[in-house]
Order: C-alpha cells, then sequence, then structure tokens
C-alpha cells in the first residue's frame, strides 16, 4: 500500500504543478478501478466509481488552475495529508449514502471550484475544455449526443438518434469569479449559470426517470416540460423537484443557508414544501421556512446587476469578492446596517465601492488584492 500511496503521491505533485499526463491520469483510473475487485484485500473495495468521479474532477481543476507560486518541500507532506483527507471524507461520504442515486445512477457531490480565471467544461473522462478560449461550433460528443459552442458563446447539447447508452455520462460546467455561463441541455432546459459555481449533468437524458443534475453554487433554471420525467436539481441543502418551470436556486457551501425561488410554475422541494410563483423558500440550520419576495431582485445577477436590497455590507462584499476576485479584511467592527442599491456589474470595482461610501456605512480601501473594510458610524 505504501507504493500505490507514494505513487498516487508523486501523480497529485505533477497535477498540482500543472505537468499531469495522460499517463498520469490512466494510472489513477487504474488504481480506482481495482478498488472494485472484493478480492483485493483493500478496505475501500466496492467504492472506486464514487471516488473515481470525485477525483477525475479534482485532477481537472487543479490541472486549469493557474498556481501562484511553485511547488517546494512542504509540499509533498500537504499533499500527503490532503490526499488522506479526500479518501477518508469520500469514504465517510459513501457510508453515510450522501450520493444520490437514481434507475442506477451515481452523482457524486462536488466542490466549489477555485479557478483563477475562465469557465471550463469536464467531460467524463476528466479532458477539459477551456470554454473561454474554445471556438464556436461543434466541441465533442459521442453517439448519443453532441456539444456544441453557439453564437452567443453559450453551451448547447442535443441528442442524436434519441438514444442513450447503456450507461449514461456525466459532464461538469464550473465557473471562476468573475465569470458567467448559459447551458442549453439536451432536453432544451435552459441554464444560467453565476460566478465560482458548478453543474453536473447527464449530457444525454433518455431513458432515464428523473432528469436529475446537481448543482454547487447559484444558477437560475428555465426548464423544458416533460410531465412524463421530473426534473431535480441537488443542492448541500435541498431536492427541488419540478415539472417545467422558471426558478432560481442559490446553494454555497460555505453558506449558512440555500433558497429556492420560484418565477413561474410551481416546484417542490425536498418533497415536503410546495412553490407557487413569487415564493422563496430557505433552509438553514433553523429549518425550512418560505416567504414572499421580489423575484426581479433574486435574479438581478442573470440581468447584470448587483442587487443589495437589504443587505447587509459583509454579505455586499461576499458578492463583489465573488465577481471581482479580490480577499475582504476588516478593520475594526463590522457594519450592520442594511444598504438599499442596485448596481451594474459593468462597472469597474472602484466604482461600487464609491457608490457604497456614499451610503456612509463605510469606508474602503486596496492593498494588494484585498478590499479594507472599515466602518464609519
Amino acid at each position: 500500500m505504501k507504493d500505490v500511496t507514494k505513487e498516487l503521491l508523486d501523480i497529485l505533485k505533477r497535477i498540482d504543478a500543472g505537468i499531469a499526463s495522460e499517463e498520469d491520469l490512466r494510472r489513477y483510473n487504474q488504481w480506482c478501478d481495482e478498488q472494485q475487485d472484493p478480492d483485493s484485500g483493500n478496505s475501500t473495495a466496492g467504492w472506486g466509481t464514487f471516488q473515481k468521479d470525485r477525483l477525475l474532477e479534482t485532477i481537472a481543476r487543479k490541472t486549469f488552475e493557474k498556481k501562484r507560486s511553485m511547488i517546494n518541500l512542504r509540499t509533498v507532506a500537504t499533499l500527503a495529508a490532503s490526499l488522506l483527507c479526500v479518501l477518508g471524507a469520500c469514504f465517510w461520504l459513501y457510508q453515510r449514502n450522501n450520493t444520490i442515486r437514481d434507475n442506477n445512477l451515481v452523482i457524486a457531490p462536488m466542490k466549489t471550484p477555485s479557478m483563477k480565471e475562465g469557465t471550463v467544461l469536464i467531460m467524463d473522462n476528466g479532458n477539459q475544455i477551456d470554454l473561454e478560449k474554445q471556438e464556436q461550433g461543434l466541441i465533442g460528443g459521442g453517439t448519443d449526443s453532441e456539444i456544441s459552442k453557439s453564437n452567443d458563446s453559450s453551451l448547447v447539447y442535443s441528442n442524436r438518434l434519441n438514444t442513450a447508452s447503456n450507461v449514461p455520462v456525466f459532464n461538469t460546467l464550473m465557473t471562476a469569479r468573475g465569470h458567467q455561463y448559459q447551458l442549453t441541455l439536451a432536453d432544451g432546459t435552459k441554464v444560467w449559470l453565476n460566478a465560482s459555481s458548478s453543474l453536473r449533468f447527464p449530457v444525454n437524458f433518455t431513458g432515464q426517470k428523473q432528469r436529475r443534475v446537481m448543482l454547487e453554487g447559484e444558477a437560475y433554471f428555465e426548464v423544458a416540460k416533460n410531465p412524463e420525467v421530473p426534473f431535480v436539481v441537488v443542492t448541500d441543502k435541498q431536492e427541488i423537484k419540478v415539472l417545467g418551470t422558471h426558478f432560481n436556486v442559490k446553494s454555497d457551501q460555505n453558506a449558512s443557508s440555500s433558497a429556492t425561488t420560484l418565477l413561474e410554475g410551481s416546484v417542490m422541494v425536498n418533497n415536503s414544501v410546495k412553490l407557487v410563483p413569487g415564493e422563496q423558500l430557505v433552509a438553514s440550520g433553523n429549518g425550512l421556512s418560505k416567504r414572499r419576495v421580489n423575484v426581479e431582485d433574486v435574479i438581478a445577477w442573470k440581468n447584470g446587476f448587483f442587487n443589495f436590497e437589504g443587505k447587509q455590507i459583509p454579505e455586499i462584499m461576499d458578492e463583489l469578492a465573488r465577481w471581482y476576485d479580490f480577499e475582504v479584511r476588516y478593520v475594526g467592527a463590522i457594519p450592520k446596517d442594511k444598504v438599499d442599491a442596485t448596481i451594474s456589474r459593468k462597472k469597474r470595482v472602484d466604482e461600487v465601492l464609491d457608490l457604497l461610501e456614499m451610503t456612509g456605512l463605510a469606508k474602503f480601501s486596496k492593498s494588494g488584492n484585498t478590499i479594507v473594510v472599515k466602518q464609519t458610524k
């Protein structure tokens, strides 16, 4: 086992340095497949597929990232600890049955990407496509589907011959800070993915009892109607089931709550709460709560605006940091008063901060890639 662990650590070192080879990916795939052999004597036997899906996405993300510094001697120890944490966490999640199963499918939980720039499409085999650099036209596909980049730079999936393979194929779309992307799924459902978010989905829904996708972050859905095959969005806190509707989902693993907002049609959340247009369901540690909201405020991000109506400075800074890619540091007390403002996302960050200073709640200064916030009241 020590030899295998050392080899995997060496592979992860090359991934971290951005120099992983096809042979590295092949060897890791082989190791994952070996874990499914019940006679291997390995305590992780039986969960290789789950592990493989998670780390294929990790491999693609790590290769895509631009590293700020070179690997030093401490990286070996860090990678070793990280590997043990990943293996332990995956096995714990597997035992807890937190993977989502439907018709013998497995959708593994995701982690929000930590990319420095752009939007990446991760294929089922771990290969990645930088959509910012990809030209318009056909990108890829298989016997049952094709993928293309349209004239408006959105991603479009379409069925071929209305058939599906025996083993469903999943892709993952990931956006970095400051980037949004539009996607049309194979069933015609349209998705707008907000910055620093991830969506994992089948390339073809044919033959499935549910159209099930997994979201981390925020997205707006316009679901193609199909009463026979419900559309299901899975997050870490909610499961939203619809037949055909327009709704917004915001679910960040780092946040204490997630919210589903309905614009059109109807949805069922966690098989217990039904929403009507104009309602929002918030899931938190205190349970579920439903309220009326202004839906235009909720989807302002999709239409090119920041909506800060009734928000406090920390929540505003979190949203700005995700869009403009900076860190936040507070000096002294954190402002608690609420702001009422709607600001264009096309403005420069300094223009946005100048407008926020006009509220008289805080002053902002820049130190490198950090925005320093100081209360004025």
